[in-house]
This record gives C-alpha cells, structure tokens and sequence, in this order.
C-alpha cells in the first residue's frame, strides 16, 4: 500500500497550477510524502507485514531507479538523435545504477549538520528524484502538445538538473564555491543577449554538448553543427603570434571566436570603473521641483492653512529672549570680527625656475646717469653761461626740443646753491624707466630695407601726368578758395576771398569776365551738361546762378530757355524757406545772373547732378536743413533729411546710380534717392573730414581730412579703407579723381599738390593700383598758413589746376 504512482501516470494528471505551485512547495510535498509512507508502512508492519524483507531504503532506490530509467528514456526523445531506445530491461537497469552512484559521487557525504536529522536526510533523495521527473515530464509535455503549453511556465531551476546538490541544505541567497560551476542562468533572465544569438538552447551548461557533433538547435529547431575547433599548438601561435588576441573573447553558446571592437573595450572599462555603460547617458540629470513658490490655480492638496502659520510661536519667543538675557547678562560673547592687516605678496612668486634663470641670464643693467659736466657747476666758465636771448628762447621752447633741461647759473660760492627743483621728478621718472622699459638681448635680423617695399613700377611707365605749372592765372587781391572748369575744357571759373568770380580762358590765361558777389566765395560749380552753361556760387547766404556767356550762342539761348521755362516754384519756395529772387534787368544783363537763392544759413557748398537738373547745397550750421536739392526745371527746394545734424560737411552724387554720398565729421553714409534707405555707413577712422571725391566707375571713393590722412574706399570689399595714406604734412584740403585717366590728386595747406597713379581694375579679384607719381610745389602759404585750398582735373586733358591762397590759380601740365 505505498502512495507512489508511476511517474508518467503522475504527469500526464498534472495542470498547469500544479506546475506553477510545484517550485514553492517542492521540498514540503517531498517531506509529506515520505512522512505518510513512512507513517502507513510502520503501521502495516505491525502486524500483517512482520515478515517482510522489504526496508524503506531499498523502496527508495527502487523508486529512483524507476524516475532516472524515465529520465534518461525522454532526455533521448528531447534530443532527436537516431539512437534507439528500445533497449532491454537489463540495459537500462544497469544504465539507471551507473546514473545513480554518480549522483551520489557527486553530492558527497552528508555533513553533521544532515546526519543528526535522519528524517531530513531520508527525503533529501526522494526530493532530488522528484525533481528530475517534474523537469523530464514537462519537458515531454512541452514536445507533444506544443500549443497547449503558450501558457508561460517557471524554467526548471539547477536544483531540478542533473548533477546539483539540492537548495535543502543551504539557503537561497546563498551560492557557495561548489555551485558556482553549476549556476547558470535560466530563460527569465532579463538579459537580452539570447534574442540575438542564433543557439537557441538557452542558458544551461554547454558542457551537456561536449560528446555530440552539434552545439544546439536554431530558431528552426535544426542542429547547428560545432565550428572547427583550434588545437593547443595553433591556440599557443594565436596567443603569442595574434595581433587581435588580446581582444578576443570565445563564446562558448555558438562555440567561436569573438573580436571585441573598440566601443565594446571602452564599454567594459566604464563598467569595471563603476560607471555606467553608455556614456550618453546622464545619471545626475537637473531635478526638476514639482512644488513651486507660486500659487497655482489647481493646487495639489487644497487644504486650508491651519491657524498655527499665522500665529508667531511662544516657544520659539522663550528661546529667544532667553538667548537675548544670556547675551545682557554677558553669559554669551559675541565675538567681534578681527581686523583684517594689509596683506603682501611677491607678483614674481609663481614664476617659473626655468623662466627666471632665462630672464637672469638675458638680463642687461640699466645705463648709468651721465657724469655732470661743466654746465653742472655752480660755477661754471663764461662760455657756458647763456645770453638772455638764449635764455628766453629757452624759456618759451617745448620741453623735449630743449638742449638742456636747466639754465648753467653762477654762484659766488657753495653754499649759496639752492635746491635742485626738479630732483624729485627726474629721480622719480629714472625709477619708472628700470622698472617700466625691459631690457633684453635681441637677435638682431639683417634684413634689406629696400626688400620691404612693395615693387611699384616706375614713374616714368606711368605717364602722361602733370609735372609742372604751365599758366598762371592772376587777378584776385586775395586767397583763391575754390575753381571749376567748364565741360568742354575751355574755360576756368574761380572764386575768391575778394568777393569776385573771374571766368578765364584755360590755354591763355586772359580773364573774360568779373562778377562781384555780396559776401566771400565759398564754392563755385560749373553745370557738367554741356548744353546749358551755369555757373553756381555759394557766398554768404545766398547761391548765385549766373550765365557767363563765353560759349557759342545756342548753348547761352538755351541756358536761358532752361531757366525761363517754368515759373511755378512760389508755393514751393515759401514752404522750403528758400526764396527764389530773380534779379534785376542791370544784373541780368550785364552780369549774366538768372537766380538767387536766399537760404537761412551760410552755405559752404554746391555740388551738381550729372545731368544737370539738380544740385546741391550744404550749410552745416542749420539743424534740421542743413543739406537741401535745388530743382532747375521746376525751381524748387527739398529737404531730403528732417533730422537735425550739424557735422555734415560734404555730399557728392553718384556719377552712374542714384545713390547719394554725405560725409559728416568721421563717418559718410550712402543713401538711395529712389528707395530713400540707408544703404552703407562707412567708416573713416579719422577725426575730420575735410573733401571728398568719387571715381568715374562709382566703385570706388577717397576722402581727405584736416588730420592729414587721405582714406581709400573700395565700395564692393568693405566699410572702411582699403588703404590710407599719410605724406602730407599740413591739413588736406581737397582730392579729386580724373574722368578718364586712372589718376587722383590731392593738395593741402603744405603748398604741394600730390599727384598719384590709381588704376582701378575690372577683375573684382585684384586690387587698385596706387603708385604716387609727382609733387608738384605750385604755391606757398600765406600768414595765416594756408597752402592751395582746391584742385580740379582737365575733362579731357592730364591736366590738373590748383587754387593757391596766395591769390593765384595754376594750370600743371
């Protein structure tokens, strides 16, 4: 009557809770079946069974042998070999011994602990064996009825495997030496390195494969047949020979050799030094508070504040008064903060050895003070005392143009000497010289000065250039200020401090008219339209235009037709506040003149349009109309600019484009008259402009300023100067560009007119060309130390006049 069954009869009864339940109760359902066998078979043998050989050891192996002869059958099924399993009883009696005492070769002798329990010794086996058929049963199951089993089911654990000891004598968290070679880790496992390897046996020991020709099973349950292994001789070569060996890993799942790449190196080494394996990934990223300090209109515990907040607390009062008494009292001391001393340190402290031995040893003493000489003395030879001129020159020169920086004085004797009153001073710029101006050695580099400069070609390569004066114009009693010729090149108009304007005749220099104007001129401009003949003058307030009538008599009914061809500019006039006065018949006929312009301030200069339709005015002291646009057709004025500006000094329009240049004090902004936007600022880096002229081609721009400086811009590469030059030696005055030839000249308060070579090139890759060819010394300064005040190219010719302020105008051929 023993409560065994056979084992398949056992599995084939199992449900699916039976198979879940069965690793949480394995060892108690061990211990109550051996107990109630143990039980029912005492109480049998009492009577009826006394006689029986029959022990509770022998039904135990007997029972085991039974559940290892069942294993091992279904372990071969599992396997799908070609090997048979119809063997005889005998054979599998004998195979069923063998497994057994291996099993107890491997579990050992029971410890002390084992052998005072008897009853837990006895079921021990029983359990292990139990184990086995669970573990072979399911795995049955599994292989016949596969679409039963989608239910996920607990993976066998190494106590149900072959060959491990079992969890009874020792705890779960507990793994000890002699299990480690047995743990492996089951299919629940969460690593994901099985999904892509393509042995799909799972995690058990790959030793079980050791005697077959395949490592496992695929994906498609087929065989996968072992690689070809390596023998001990080619392994020692890998090992001493291999350039990747120290990277190479072997798997034993597939059975191959695994190269490590440098990411997975680089991985393990994160993981070895504690940190996490990808460094992507930021464990301490910023918190971010969920509570704020602001009242939200949904709060999260919407609880009203208890009375406690708002009431200030009695307890902590006490300890505060308690704290303020100990304090009167003098039991507590507040200590007082110590006054900080003037902390000192050396600047040299961090200084390198290295650094300070290279100083030491390029280090050079500081020049001694000179010897005093016989100037010193306090009573020095007559031939060094100076005369009162020299001493009074010597009083009123600069300090650093001084010889000396005393007067030699004589004394009677020694002791009338007084003290030095500069000792301090010069002691004390001795120190800042040792102190503030290093001394080094220096390698000193020969190199050819001449090596430096650029390589310009010759002068003479560059002709035809004005070189020298040719004619003289005079007749003005005073500074010639300003001048312009006509378009044609035949006639030469000037204007002068004397309040006149004189128009001449270029190739003879014969004066053909005199106007007299109210106040000194400013500017004068000759209309470039060859068609009408306009001369504007800028004197005082007032812009006079006037016909001279020196050309053919078309050109002068014309000129009049022009400016008798609209009257409709009143309503225009008392707006702008500019008045159109015509003049009288007298001064109509006999000085040509056809308008004057009253305007509110002085203006100080008249530039016109191309065409000839429009000029000009510039009166920097007005504020908000200091540049305005006189309209010939129509006769009226505009303001193009509202905003009050008084450091407006030149404006200039574009030869080709309808852009219009205003150069203030140190800046010149380009504005477009159609879209009526800014469209450059450019920036001059000087303190004053004084002129300014654009190139034919409108690409280019040079500007002169009382500083000295003349500043070339290139209006396609930047906003400030391509190039600036500096050989005047007094303030510029005026620049102008040739209409045909590529040069540019300059003149200034020197009394030189400098004439430069400026090829400008159609390939926007290279450069002007900037080659100075000629000083021209055309006049001198007058007593107020002004040189030439203005200079204007010949239209046609290489010609180029100049206004001196010593009352004469030239013509340089």
């Amino acid at each position: 009557e023993q409560v065994t069954m056979p084992r398949k009869t056992r599995a084939s009864k199992r449900t699916a809770v039976e198979y879940e339940a069965e690793p949480q109760a394995e060892e108690s359902s061990a211990k109550s079946l051996l107990a109630n066998s143990d039980d029912e078979l005492n109480a049998s043998n009492l009577g009826d069974h006394d006689d029986s050989d029959v022990t509770d050891d022998e039904m135990v192996e007997q029972e085991v042998r039974e559940g290892d002869d069942d294993f091992l059958k279904e372990l071969t099924a599992l396997e799908g070999g070609n090997e048979s399993v119809d063997e005889t009883d005998e054979e599998e009696a004998s195979s069923s011994d063998e497994l057994l005492h291996g099993l107890e070769a491997e579990l050992g002798e029971p410890d002390s602990e084992d052998e005072a329990d008897d009853e837990d010794d006895t079921a021990a086996v029983p359990a292990k064996a139990m184990s086995r058929r669970k573990t072979t049963s399911s795995a049955s199951l599994q292989a016949d009825n596969d679409e039963e089993e989608d239910e996920a089911k607990p993976s066998p654990r190494p106590s149900q495997l072959k060959g491990f000891p079992s969890s009874k004598a020792k705890d779960e968290d507990t793994v000890t030496q002699e299990d480690e070679k047995y743990l492996v880790l089951t299919s629940d496992s969460d690593t994901s390195d099985d999904e892509h390897s393509t042995n799909r046996v799972g995690r058990i020991p790959m030793e079980w494969y050791h005697d077959y020709t395949h490592i496992g099973y695929g994906l498609d349950g087929k065989k996968i047949k072992k690689p070809k292994q390596k023998d001990r001789l080619q392994k020692f070569l890998d090992k001493m020979e291999g350039k990747d060996y120290s990277r190479t890993v072997y798997d034993p799942v597939t059975g191959q050799e695994i190269q490590l790449t440098d990411e997975d190196i680089e991985m393990i080494k994160r993981i070895q030094g504690g940190q996490l394996p990808d460094a992507s990934v930021n464990p301490y990223e910023d918190y971010i508070d969920f509570f704020t300090h602001e009242k939200m209109q949904t709060p999260v515990v919407e609880v009203p504040e208890p009375k406690r907040r708002f009431v200030p607390s009695k307890w902590e009062h006490k300890k505060i008064m308690k704290i303020v008494r100990s304090i009167r009292k003098g039991q507590i001391k507040l200590t007082k903060p110590e006054p900080e001393e003037d902390q000192f340190y050396d600047v040299w402290a961090e200084e390198d050895s290295k650094q300070l031995a290279l100083r030491r040893s390029l280090h050079i003493s500081a020049p001694k003070i000179t010897l005093p000489t016989h100037a010193e003395s306090y009573n020095p030879p007559q031939e060094y005392l100076p005369t009162p001129e020299e001493a009074e020159k010597w009083k009123t020169a600069h300090e650093e143009d001084r010889e000396r920086n005393f007067l030699p004085h004589k004394y009677g004797c020694l002791r009338l000497v007084p003290a030095y009153e500069t000792f301090l001073q010069e002691r004390f710029q001795r120190c800042l010289d040792l102190y503030l101006c290093p001394r080094a050695q220096r390698v000193r580099m020969n190199v050819d000065p001449n090596s430096l400069l650029p390589k310009l070609p010759k002068p003479q390569d560059l002709q035809p250039f004005p070189s020298a004066p040719s004619v003289i114009y005079r007749g003005h009693t005073a500074s010639v200020t300003t001048l312009s010729p006509d378009p044609t090149g035949q006639w030469l108009v000037t204007g002068s401090d004397d309040k006149t304007v004189r128009v001449w005749e270029v190739t003879t220099g014969r004066c053909v008219k005199v106007v007299t104007v109210e106040a000194e001129v400013n500017m004068v401009a000759w209309c470039p339209n060859a068609s009408v003949g306009l001369i504007a003058v800028a004197a005082g307030l007032s812009v006079t235009l006037f016909n001279p009538q020196v050309a053919s008599s078309s050109i002068v009914s014309h000129t009049d037709e022009v400016c008798a061809a609209s009257g409709a500019g009143d309503e225009a006039d008392n707006k702008s506040g500019v008045e159109w006065i015509k003049p009288s018949e007298d001064a109509y006929n006999k000085n040509g003149i056809r308008f004057v312009l009253k305007h509110k301030a002085e203006v100080r200069q008249v530039t016109w349009h191309r065409k000839g339709n429009y000029f000009a005015a510039v009166m920097p002291q007005a504020s908000s109309h200091a540049v305005c646009v006189h309209s010939i057709n129509r006769q009226t004025t505009q303001f193009p600019f509202k905003k009050k500006n008084h450091d407006v000094q030149r404006v200039l329009f574009h030869p080709s484009q309808p852009l219009f240049f205003v150069a203030t004090k140190t800046h010149v902004r380009i504005y477009n008259l159609q879209a009526q936007t800014l469209v450059k600022k450019l920036i001059s880096g000087v303190r004053w402009i004084s002129c300014m002229a654009i190139h034919p081609g409108g690409d280019n721009l040079i500007i002169g300023s009382y500083d000295r400086r003349l500043s070339w811009f290139d209006l396609d590469l930047s906003i400030k100067p391509y190039k600036t030059l500096r050989y005047h030696t007094f303030a510029l005055r005026q620049v102008a560009f040739h209409s045909t030839y590529p040069l540019f000249a300059s003149c200034g308060d020197d009394g030189s007119v400098h004439v430069l070579h400026g090829m400008v090139y159609n390939d926007l890759s290279q450069n002007p060309l900037i080659v100075p060819v000629k000083i021209i010394k055309a006049h001198s300064q007058n007593a107020a130390g002004l040189g030439v005040m203005d200079c204007k190219y010949h239209p046609s010719q290489p010609w180029i006049f100049s206004a001196g302020a010593d009352g004469v105008a030239c013509l340089l051929t």
